[in-house]
């Protein structure tokens, strides 16, 4: 049974153009695409009417254990470039829910 992650990152609106790029390079969901346990992913930067931005996405993964490793290695991981993309862009701490979606 696979498990389903919703991530949510608020994010400075300067740099919604600078995330949306690093998630399209090899280092973004190229790279998790390849990690073991990774199952799919959608995701999406929406702007509020008052201007605030935030990053969504929904991931299934094998497990909670594959994500967590998936953390752990050197491109996610302390001192890498997406950990400083995390603390220069994110406008506020990300959010983690683990759950089941039902599809209607």
């Amino acid at each position: 049974m696979s498990e389903t992650v919703y991530i949510e990152i608020p994010l400075k609106p300067a740099h919604t153009k600078d995330f949306s790029n690093l998630c399209n390079s090899d280092e973004g969901f190229a790279l998790t695409k390849q990690q073991v346990g990774f199952i799919s992913a959608e995701w999406m930067i929406t702007t509020a009417e008052d201007g605030t931005a935030c990053f969504h996405l929904w991931e299934k993964w094998e497990s909670q254990e594959t994500f967590n490793n998936y953390f752990k290695i050197p491109e996610r991981g302390e001192g890498s470039q997406f950990e400083a993309a995390m603390m220069n862009w994110a406008a506020g701490e990300p959010r983690f829910c683990w759950g089941q979606p039902t599809v209607i």
